[in-house]
């Protein structure tokens, strides 16, 4: 049976205002509270990133902000991790966000350590030294008697293991600035007598540690120290 010209009209605009309501912006409603925790944060600034729209939350932690089904919403507030939340059923959400831990970073002598490395090859050099421990290939070509004293002659060799070990000892120093005691007695509840040991197993190398953030880090520290104590589980039983 074939539907009227009038009905069928009726009904297509009924399903275009229908989906025209359904698209309409309407007020999504919630709390924001410090995760782990029922602090009320205030104050927060709450974005909508498709329309654009931007509002801050209360003073006990509530927000309204229009949006529709589909939307993200954004959270971001000084001292926390910024947070996102798809809109979905518009009932009243309540969102947590993260404290940012901060990271203390700890120089170890780094001024002292440099000085006395650039001091120390410094003196090489006067010595006429390549302290580099690069060969001088060309010297083998137009002087081959220099070249053989300038790479084999004792302060050649004393030179470059010199050179070897200023190069542990400042990739040593810059793991040592975000991996260190300090943090991970922050992070972890490891005791007095482990933490070197964790320290020796779980040393990140100094291109993992520039491949982290900050949260990279906390969670590499809080997984390590997991398996630290899942592998030490059996001597710990032993003592016992």
């Amino acid at each position: 049976m074939e539907l009227k010209p009038a009905i069928l009209i009726c009904i297509i605009i009924g399903c275009s205002w229908g989906m025209l309501k359904a698209q309409q912006p309407q007020k999504q409603q919630g709390l924001l509270l410090k995760s782990a925790g029922d602090i009320r944060l205030g104050n927060v600034a709450v974005l909508n990133k498709r329309s654009g729209v931007a509002v801050k939350s209360n003073t006990v932690g509530v927000f309204n902000i229009a949006a529709i089904s589909g939307d993200t919403l954004q959270f971001t507030s000084s001292g926390y991790l910024s947070g996102e939340c798809v809109v979905t059923d518009l009932l009243d959400k309540i969102i947590y966000l993260q404290p940012v831990i901060e990271l203390p970073e700890v120089i170890v002598k780094e001024n002292s350590l440099l000085q006395e490395i650039r001091e120390t090859q410094l003196g090489y050099r006067k010595k006429s030294v390549f302290y580099t421990g690069t060969p001088h290939y060309y010297y083998l070509f137009l002087k081959p008697m220099t070249f053989i004293y300038e790479n084999f002659k004792s302060e050649v060799k004393d030179a470059r293991r010199f050179n070897r070990f200023a190069k542990r000892e400042l990739t040593a120093n810059e793991i040592n600035k975000r991996f260190n005691d300090s943090l991970i007695k922050q992070i972890v509840p490891v005791k007095a007598n482990e933490i070197d040991d964790f320290r020796a197993d779980y040393s990140p190398t100094i291109q993992q540690l520039n491949s982290m953030n900050d949260y990279d880090l906390i969670n590499y520290i809080k997984n390590s120290y997991q398996d630290y104590k899942r592998k030490n589980a059996g001597k710990d039983i032993h003592k016992l």
